[in-house]
């Protein structure tokens, strides 16, 4: 028997909750933490807000869905081309400029809110626009995470990037909803405008984020990226993965009509619905230290998606808002345990003059995923019914994972340790 001492349950508790040393150790990294959870915030109550004016228009889930055709475009577009640029600059003054960009939308999105219904194409318009300069923000964001801290605190890092896209994703929408509710739609996007200026200060005060080994901006700096991926079987299929998830998954442009339809809700309902899985999400991320001796990254994210179609297709034959709520949660969950191993994947692959456009066919997965999701589950929600649509999805994102497996059986053997070329 082992002499060694039983650990205490404060050791016990500590191993199992996340790891929060990046933000103890790093002061950059604590800088740019505070502005990321500001802005993604205000981003999601952007959101919340043009999704529900969109579909209160013509109550139209379609129309909803087709928001999100209209935003994922410019982002497959312009995500490339942005993280080109991140390789090629300095990093911060990057992203100082485009909070300035990003403010101008949501306050265009301000002032057509206070007058009558405005053109529906303006607000296509303008949800385009603003997902073109969030694929160039994104990629910008996840590239100088490693410049902020040291090698051993990367997971860490990691984890905490998760809390802030969580965070967001949480308060976000519940905010949107009140500010919806209680002072109108003008409101909700008045309050991401001052969300990016409190960015813009903070991004300021950032050390220069210069590339370790700068190269120009040209063209063929992105077709190497492209090549990049499509050497690496195991880093395409985290990429698919995901895809398959969000595409399949995604039940975001329901959210309106489950909320008036079938629970007899409002704004606020609407917004517990998108929050929900974000919620389960951070509830999740406490735990992660549950985590922290998996070894086989690849077979985590199939398990973990598999998961989140699993409790999509439970949340479809939900017969009350709170259990509907609850599965919502657990969705989110799983997707968040997918989301770390899949983000370790990427970064641990991936050389630093890579990062830039890397993390920008990262954003172009996780930021366009959702959109294209949209459009499906709108436009199956049109032709099939609202719940028939989700379990139609959860079902197929399952099989998704299956077929994934089989197809790349690298992926379920990889290990962080595994050499970048697998």
């Amino acid at each position: 028997m082992s002499d060694a001492p039983r650990p205490t349950l404060r050791e016990r508790m500590s191993r199992a909750t996340i790891d929060t040393t990046a933000l103890r150790t790093s002061a950059p990294f604590r800088r740019m933490f505070g502005a990321q959870l500001v802005s993604s915030i205000g981003t999601q109550v952007t959101l919340v807000a043009l999704l529900y004016q969109v579909y209160h228009l013509h109550r139209s889930t379609f129309e909803v869905g087709l928001l999100g055709l209209f935003m994922v475009v410019p982002t497959l577009c312009v995500a490339l081309l942005g993280g080109a640029i991140a390789d090629a600059m300095d990093r911060r003054r990057l992203l100082v400029a485009v909070q300035l960009c990003m403010a101008s939308v949501s306050l265009a999105l301000a002032l057509l809110a206070i007058g009558d219904a405005p053109p529906l194409w303006s607000l296509y318009l303008l949800g385009a626009l603003g997902s073109s300069f969030a694929a160039i923000d994104g990629p910008a964001r996840t590239a100088v995470i490693p410049a902020l801290v040291d090698a051993a605190t990367l997971r860490s890092a990691i984890q905490l990037r998760e809390v802030l896209t969580q965070s967001g994703r949480t308060f976000g929408p519940l905010v949107g909803g009140v500010l919806i509710d209680q002072v109108g739609l003008s409101a909700a996007y008045a309050a991401d405008v001052a969300s990016f200026v409190v960015a813009f200060v903070l991004f300021l005060g950032l050390p220069s984020l210069m590339p370790e080994t700068r190269r120009r901006f040209e063209l063929s700096s992105i077709v190497e990226a492209i090549q990049f991926v499509g050497a690496r079987p195991v880093l395409a299929a985290s990429f698919y993965a995901d895809i398959i998830a969000m595409v399949l998954g995604q039940q975001r442009a329901l959210f309106p009509a489950y909320a008036s339809s079938v629970f007899g809700g409002g704004a606020t309902t609407f917004s517990f619905l998108v929050a929900a899985p974000s919620a389960g999400a951070m509830v999740g991320i406490v735990f992660l230290g549950l985590f922290r001796n998996v070894q086989r990254e690849g077979l985590a994210v199939l398990i973990a998606v598999s998961a989140w179609g699993i409790f999509i297709a439970a949340f479809s034959q939900a017969p009350w808002l709170w259990l509907a709520l609850v599965f919502l949660a657990l969705a989110g969950a799983a997707d968040m345990v997918s989301a770390i191993f899949r983000q370790t994947i990427l970064l641990t692959t991936v050389p630093d003059e890579l990062r830039g456009r890397m993390s920008s066919v990262h954003i172009m997965v996780v930021t366009g995923g959702p959109p294209v999701g949209d459009f499906v589950s709108g436009s199956l929600g049109s032709a099939i019914g609202i719940r028939h649509s989700s379990l139609v999805g959860g079902v197929g994102v399952v099989a998704g994972m299956v077929a994934l497996g089989a197809r790349v059986p690298a992926f379920r053997r990889w290990r962080v340790d595994t050499p970048s070329t697998s």
